[in-house]
């Protein structure tokens, strides 16, 4: 066992490019340990196997590895979520999902049967678990990795008895009705050029043909099919989406157009009639 110091802990950030805060979170995910106790210590006790762990750690936040992907694990909506790199980071603006939602919820419905689909962490269903008692949800993805990671956020959470899970091409293996029908699909386009640390999310989540907008291709005409009568279908959109959404062809209608905080309008929601 080694003990690091204060001071020392704050020279190792600088020497790496990295904030404290940050250095002080790894440390607190090595040690097991709250970030909050650590805080206010003024030495550090690690053994030299952690403390070889700190170097790699910090050498893979100092080349823009999200640190959500090194510690495994993002906030969304309140709650703690598993990611790893075969799944897309849970990301504040796709808590507008759940704000729609909620405007629109059939309150009276028993078992409201949700489909969230390419479930990736899940954190959009299993929010929904977790906020109406009176849901259920079936998790789809094409990635068998990603559902696996969706299966131990429902598990970490409770509610893996409203949960099923289908390993799922959008609709293919989709096999029945939903009252509601939620996803935030890739919709980058191909030639478009993110940061460096989005680039560490799967490239299957993020990307969706030239201009963005296969993944509503596939989703918008087919999901009357998939919807129980007055069924709705959420979708998260890119930001320059909004009138090529209204252009595609599906049985359903435009309800609303919800703006995020930068005044983007970045979710929608329709009906089936």
């Amino acid at each position: 066992m080694k003990i690091i110091t204060k001071p020392e802990l704050q020279n190792l950030a600088i020497k790496y490019g990295v904030s404290y805060h940050e250095t002080l979170l790894l440390l607190a995910h090595i040690l097991k340990t709250e970030y909050s106790r650590l805080f206010f210590e003024k030495s550090y006790e690690i053994s030299e196997d952690d403390y070889k762990n700190l170097h790699l750690f910090l050498s893979r936040r100092n080349e823009g590895e999200p640190i959500s992907k090194i510690l495994e694990k993002k906030e969304f909506y309140g709650f703690s979520f598993k990611t790893t790199k075969d799944t897309l980071d849970p990301r504040p603006e796709t808590e507008l999902l759940i704000d729609l939602f909620k405007k629109y919820h059939l309150y009276n419905s028993q078992n409201l049967q949700i489909l969230d689909l390419g479930a990736g962490t899940g954190c959009i269903g299993i929010t929904l678990l977790k906020l109406f008692s009176n849901t259920v949800c079936c998790f789809a993805d094409i990635s068998e990795k990603a559902l696996s990671i969706t299966r131990e956020n429902a598990t970490m959470h409770q509610v893996l008895d409203r949960s099923e899970f289908v390993l799922s091409d959008w609709f293919k293996n989709i096999h029945r009705n939903f009252d509601v029908i939620i996803s935030n699909p890739p919709y980058v386009a191909a030639n478009y050029e993110l940061d460096r640390a989005t680039l560490y999310d799967p490239k299957i989540a993020l990307f969706a043909g030239s201009d963005g907008m296969d993944a509503y291709r596939s989703i918008l005409p087919s999901a009357s099919k998939y919807l129980k009568p007055a069924g709705l279908l959420l979708l998260e959109i890119g930001y320059d989406q909004a009138e090529k959404i209204k252009q595609i062809s599906s049985d359903l209608k435009l309800l609303r157009m919800e703006k995020d905080l930068a005044g983007i309008r970045r979710a929608c929601i329709f009906r089936l009639f």
